[in-house]
């Protein structure tokens, strides 16, 4: 029997294995201590999302940019290969008319673009003839024109017909104003006077009485030679013309006049003598 007051014999203590609480403990504070990945991927993504509106903001404006510069480029480039030009039925009425001039000049060109259109503003400078009924004269003109030009397949961009169209006013008020003196119509010749006509203190409703007198006059003249100068709603025009009165021999008479535009059309301000 075992000695009195000895329990059984249980064998040696138990020592309490601690390697899995160890690893439990390990593992938690391994993930504590590991850093969580929302904090860092939610940065990067901002800046990416960042460049990459950057780079689309650019490719839009690097894409405009040189749209822009090209179009004004390529009108430049166009309007200086327009070295001729040719215009019809200036005379007025469908009745006919052409003006040649060559070369053509283009400067101070200012373009603006809207709608895959574009408006030019420009100085025009050329030379050459003018033809209507059975007359011919030499024609020389510089004007700031505003017109339009399209889009096209040829050179690029193409004009839409209206380079000239203040040459086109300040000739057809010559042409009828050459038309009444040789019609001896004083009414006519009156009617192209501007309300604010004044010459050399001589006022409109005295002008148009002089002008009645002096188409009474057997007069003929022929045009030589226009000088016409247009600077936006104003005009000057210097005139050469053969002038024969009273059945003399035809003698050159130089004359400068002044128009201004009044609505659709060109009037005389000063100058306008039969």
């Amino acid at each position: 029997m075992p000695p009195s007051g000895r329990g059984r014999d249980r064998g040696p203590p138990r020592t309490r294995s601690t390697s899995g609480d160890l690893s439990r403990i390990g593992a938690r504070e391994r993930r504590l201590e590991k850093p969580s990945g929302a904090p860092y991927l939610v940065p990067g993504a901002l800046a990416l999302a960042a460049a990459l509106a950057a780079w689309l903001s650019w490719g839009r404006l690097a894409a405009c940019g040189p749209s822009i510069r090209g179009d004004d480029a390529q009108i430049r480039a166009a309007l200086a290969a327009q070295d001729r030009a040719h215009l019809s039925d200036v005379y007025g009425f469908h009745a006919g008319g052409t003006v040649e001039l060559a070369p053509v000049r283009y400067a101070e060109v200012v373009t603006s673009l809207e709608g895959g259109r574009a408006t030019v503003v420009a100085v025009l400078d050329g030379d050459g003839r003018v033809a209507w009924r059975d007359e011919v004269a030499k024609l020389s003109y510089v004007g700031r024109e505003r017109f339009h030009m399209k889009p096209c397949s040829i050179a690029l961009w193409c004009a839409e017909g209206d380079q000239f169209d203040r040459l086109r006013g300040v000739l057809l008020a010559l042409f009828r104003r050459h038309d009444a003196v040789a019609a001896r119509d004083a009414d006519g010749l009156a009617r192209l006077l501007a309300a604010g006509y004044a010459d050399r203190g001589e006022e409109r409703a005295e002008a148009a009485r002089r002008v009645a007198r002096e188409v009474a006059q057997a007069a003929q003249e022929r045009i030589v030679a226009w000088q016409i100068r247009v600077e936006r709603d104003g005009a000057e025009v210097g005139e050469d013309a053969d002038v024969g009165r009273g059945g003399e021999p035809p003698r050159r008479e130089r004359r400068v006049y002044r128009l201004a535009r009044e609505g659709e059309r060109w009037v005389f301000t000063a100058g306008a003598r039969g």
